[in-house]
């Protein structure tokens, strides 16, 4: 196969224990055997629609352009809610409308909207539990077979968007949130380290979160000296962390949390 051959990716709460990841496979090998499928992240929380976002957001910039994504977490299955298809300038996003795209999408320079609503690129449907198999995935086959996304559905122009608070800088300090708990309890906020920087005027700060020790910045994870320190992650968003240690569970945040970051020290 040459370096042009389809390839699609897979962001699901699944898991691999129930045959379900395989059954999407499945499908797009059969529809489109030539294209390549990447599991990028079966085990998202189940239900956890802000940890799906992450996750695609984490992945989707470092695939090649041509890239399908299917993402399903999505806890109201069988519902009104619209299934959906994003076209950006670096991929394309398959998935419900719950939220679970937009991040990756405002990201990656979104192009257009479609909503899945030509019967003739699903298969036949048992039940209204699996629309992961059953919409989704043979949407994914047929876009790398090469059919005209315009033959899938109509544009719209509200697709549902996960919130992305944005952060508030101050003359000494900025103020923000925490985004997600990663998988190893590291506590991602919405202050990229560079705004920090800049806003604050040094590049040494230290986080001050509710009810906890303040956090001072460190270079990497095994430069936390205290119980807690800030890292600016690979993603350059300033993440509160521990070492070897769960952050959130040493802290008791969670997503939604507030931060403030001031100038300060830097730990050694």
């Amino acid at each position: 196969m040459g370096p042009d051959r389809p390839l699609i990716t897979l962001t699901t709460d699944f898991g691999f224990s129930d045959g379900t990841i395989g059954a999407l496979i499945g499908v797009i090998k059969s529809l489109c055997p030539e294209a390549e499928v990447v599991v990028s992240a079966a085990d998202i929380p189940r239900h956890d629609i802000p940890r799906g976002a992450w996750a695609l957001l984490q992945a989707a910039p470092f695939f090649p352009a041509r890239a399908i994504h299917v993402a399903v977490v999505d806890p109201g299955v069988g519902s009104r809610r619209r299934p959906v298809m994003a076209m950006t300038s670096h991929g394309t996003f398959i998935g419900p409308d719950n939220g679970l795209l937009s991040w990756a999408v405002r990201a990656a320079g979104p192009i257009c909207w479609i909503a899945l609503e030509n019967p003739a690129y699903r298969i036949a449907k048992v039940g209204v539990t699996f629309d992961g198999r059953d919409l989704f995935a043979p949407t994914a086959a047929y876009l790398a077979r090469g059919v005209d996304p315009a033959d899938i559905g109509p544009e719209i122009q509200d697709p549902s968007n996960l919130p992305w608070p944005e952060p508030a800088p101050g003359p000494e300090s900025i103020e923000g949130e925490i985004l997600v708990v990663d998988a190893f309890g590291n506590l991602i906020t919405n202050i990229p380290a560079a705004l920090a920087k800049t806003t604050l005027g040094s590049d040494a700060f230290v986080a001050h979160i509710p009810g906890g020790p303040d956090a001072p910045l460190s270079r990497s994870y095994s430069d936390i000296t205290g119980a807690l320190g800030l890292v600016a992650n690979g993603s350059g968003l300033l993440e509160v962390a521990a070492f070897q240690r769960s952050a959130a569970e040493l802290s008791g945040l969670d997503r939604g949390a507030k931060v403030t970051v001031t100038a300060g020290g830097r730990q050694k």
